[in-house]
């Protein structure tokens, strides 16, 4: 279902915007409107949700591709070693670039990416398990959708990361690959 997800996202979003426009339509049609009401209502609802949708993917494709140009990817990070009620111990949204074996971590705020605080450079990387599905607590946090997480261990400690699996494949390319030699 995933592949089909993102193989064909423009007969996906047609497909959901007909069944929202049908779920408005009925739940109008339940409250005593006529139906050219709930269909001018129905049809009202899925042009500002399209818009707003259209708008999102628009906005993401054009920060996806500054950060390609830029050889960064966008990603979070979180310490879970760290002391109960450290902020270390939450997910921290970033853009990395990334070297062998190494990452440079940048937090960033906002969907425009504005950095905030010191940069951070992980060294001696090391993959400690395999992606995995976020749970429910972790997508609190990070609430971009399919996104997994990673466990690596490096000099500074044990690190997950959080990014699309994508992402998560090109981390775990760069860790495996062995350091640049001067």
């Amino acid at each position: 279902m995933m592949t089909w997800w993102n193989k064909h996202p423009i007969l996906l979003t047609m497909l959901v915007l007909a069944l929202g426009w049908g779920f408005v339509l009925a739940v109008q049609l339940v409250f005593g409107d006529s139906f050219d009401e709930a269909a001018v209502s129905a049809t009202f609802w899925v042009i500002c949700v399209a818009a707003v949708w259209y708008v999102f993917l628009r906005r993401r494709k054009k920060t996806e591709q500054r950060l390609a140009d830029a050889g960064q990817v966008l990603m979070y990070l979180r310490y879970p070693d760290s002391r109960p009620g450290s902020l270390s111990g939450i997910w921290n949204m970033g853009v990395a670039t990334l070297a062998p074996r190494t990452l440079h971590f940048q937090p960033s705020v906002y969907d425009n990416l504005e950095p905030s605080g010191r940069a951070v450079v992980l060294t001696g990387l090391e993959v400690a398990s395999p992606p995995r599905s976020l749970n429910r607590q972790d997508k609190k946090h990070v609430p971009q959708f399919l996104f997994q997480a990673m466990t690596l261990s490096s000099d500074a400690g044990t690190i997950e990361v959080a990014a699309s699996p994508a992402t998560l494949e090109k981390v775990r390319q760069s860790v495996i690959a062995p350091p640049a030699e001067n």
